[in-house]
């Protein structure tokens, strides 16, 4: 008894004729009643009376039909899986992002990537470092980062997503708040939160070298890990910084962000990926990535 068997079987119960059967199935009639015959030989027993008028199910025949459909639905099922999981239509993705990455184009391409791929589970962690990302996904621990280059190491394709700039975040109390745009070297009496020189990050080496081409070394108030406690930790009086323009979206009161005076160095957000690491769903995600991109007219060079 094989797969087939059962779909010829399941056929002529449904038709009760061999003729219409062998058409709904694509295979000459002769062929048909063999491979019925050899399903019966199979099981010891018979599964239609046939008379020259009319084809009719036995009590053995009913009895195969609610387990011959199971069957044929199961092994359908478990092809529709298996293609699936190829084409990375089921899974689970692994990603980690940057604290204010979510206010690019990133929410478009969740949104675009759910509906294409309801049945990929998504576990999301969020205010990730770059280095920490770039760890993870070296590690196997993550299928996708949204990280902020230059990452340094060639195992890790980039595809940019996002473009942004390095802006002054200020109390809404501070005197340099009234201004449009504030020159760094204004700051350079003042209290810093910033991430730690120890963090090898592109956007904390970026706070601290913009400072240094000012011509002075921050005084650090506080050192934070992610962008959302630095710009809390600014709206209450702590110190002032500097932080990516996106950080502006985040609705803190108490903190105000102002443009740095002159041409201040670009920032990218791209999505990072192991080169080397096999993973269907995390391809899906990237393309749903390059259309949503083309679409908004953002295509990123990828590396």
């Amino acid at each position: 008894m094989d797969i087939r068997q059962l779909r010829y079987f399941l056929a002529v119960a449904r038709e009760l004729h061999f003729g219409r059967a062998a058409e709904q199935v694509h295979i000459a009639q002769s062929p048909l009643s063999r491979q019925i015959r050899q399903l019966e030989q199979d099981l010891g027993v018979t599964l239609f009376r046939r008379t020259k008028r009319r084809v009719e199910l036995t009590e053995a025949g009913r009895a195969l039909v609610a387990e011959a459909q199971a069957i044929v639905d199961a092994t359908e099922q478990a092809r529709r899986a298996v293609v699936n999981a190829e084409a990375g239509m089921t899974g689970r993705l692994r990603i980690a992002f940057t604290g204010s990455s979510v206010y690019t184009v990133l929410p478009r391409i969740f949104f675009e990537f759910r509906r294409r791929c309801p049945q990929v589970e998504l576990v999301l962690r969020d205010s990730a470092l770059t280095p920490v990302q770039v760890e993870g996904l070296l590690a196997g621990r993550l299928d996708v980062g949204v990280v902020r280059p230059p990452v340094g190491d060639p195992a890790i394709g980039l595809l940019p997503i996002a473009h942004e700039r390095l802006v002054v975040a200020l109390p809404q109390t501070h005197p340099l708040a009234a201004h449009e745009r504030v020159d760094v070297r204004s700051l350079a009496g003042e209290a810093f939160v910033l991430f730690p020189r120890t963090v090898d990050s592109a956007l904390s080496t970026l706070m601290h070298r913009t400072c240094l081409d000012a011509g002075f070394h921050p005084r650090i108030a506080q050192e934070v890990l992610d962008l959302p406690t630095l710009v809390m930790l600014v709206a209450g009086g702590i110190g002032v910084s500097l932080v990516p323009s996106s950080a502006s979206s985040m609705g803190v009161k108490g903190a105000v962000f102002r443009d740095i005076a002159g041409d201040p160095q670009p920032l990218q957000i791209a999505l990072g990926w192991h080169r080397d690491a096999q993973c269907a769903a995390r391809d899906r995600f990237l393309e749903v990535a390059r259309d949503v991109l083309r679409e908004s007219g953002k295509d990123g060079n990828e590396s």
